[in-house]
């Protein structure tokens, strides 16, 4: 069974350049791929040249470990020096995979690595936090919030693409209702999934159509109707992109209750 080294207690104190920036040899054996990831994102933002080898990485890190005191330099044994290209290929991989690093045109010695216009951005934000928000959007969305909610996710607006993303429930509500232009808000969402209304589903038992009801009226209560009256500002953005994904959840339903008020009406 393969397991990840562990560095020896008494090296633990012992200091290493990661390109250019210093870390414990203990800080490399405990890190997870996130945060080898991010200590690499900060020190290629930083790194006197903009492209490296994974190779040239490793190579001057082992070469130049300081030991405790920082008084003088050794060579790291191939234990340790496996432990710091396992880091390197952790943080490496990290960032390859949220679209953070990229290769640049140098070839000598292996891939070489720069860091994308993303990557960039993340280091001058000094965080990741919007393209970790961003990644959970990748996935398809119904087709009007690609509109406006994801393009204005895209810029970090999250306000805007919050109250775009729960206006277009609203409008999609009032169209498949067949409601008119004042009606709007929470009271229509009720007038609309009430039991007997237009949008409920009669198959499904009372307290089924009221949840439906309520999951309704809670999301544009609490995450449009904000947006409409005052300035809101949603400084995460995971809390942005969970309230698009609960839009999109809100459309699909109302997909499907107008496909079902359709038929109804076909069958009459």
């Amino acid at each position: 069974m393969f397991a990840k080294t562990v560095v020896a207690t008494e090296e633990r104190e012992i200091v290493v350049p990661v390109l250019e920036q210093e870390v414990s040899l203990g800080e490399i054996s405990d890190a997870s791929s996130a945060r080898a990831g991010t200590f690499l994102l900060n020190a290629f933002a930083w790194a006197s040249k903009s492209d490296w080898t994974s190779s040239a990485i490793v190579n001057i890190a082992s070469q130049m470990a300081v030991l405790p005191g920082g008084h003088s330099r050794r060579g790291l044994n191939r234990t340790n020096m496996r432990i710091v290209e396992q880091y390197v290929a952790d943080g490496i991989g990290w960032l390859l995979a949220r679209g953070l690093l990229g290769p640049s045109m140098e070839t000598v010695g292996g891939s070489s690595w720069m860091l994308t216009s993303d990557g960039l951005e993340a280091a001058k934000r000094g965080s990741t936090t919007h393209i970790e928000a961003s990644l959970r959007l990748h996935a398809d969305l119904h087709p009007v919030l690609n509109s406006s909610a994801r393009p204005n996710f895209e810029r970090g607006d999250y306000a805007t693409a919050v109250f775009s993303a729960t206006q277009k429930v609203e409008i999609a509500v009032r169209e498949a209702a067949g409601f008119e232009k004042r009606q709007l808000g929470v009271q229509m969402m009720r007038d609309a999934f009430k039991v007997g209304g237009p949008l409920a589903d009669a198959n499904e038992v009372v307290p089924e159509q009221d949840a439906v009801r309520d999951l309704f009226t809670g999301a544009i209560g609490a995450f449009k109707n904000p947006t409409s009256h005052r300035a809101v500002e949603f400084d995460s953005p995971i809390e942005a992109a969970s309230i698009i994904h609960l839009a999109d959840m809100l459309l699909r339903i109302v997909d499907r209750a107008k496909a079902r008020r359709a038929a109804d009406t076909s069958d009459v």
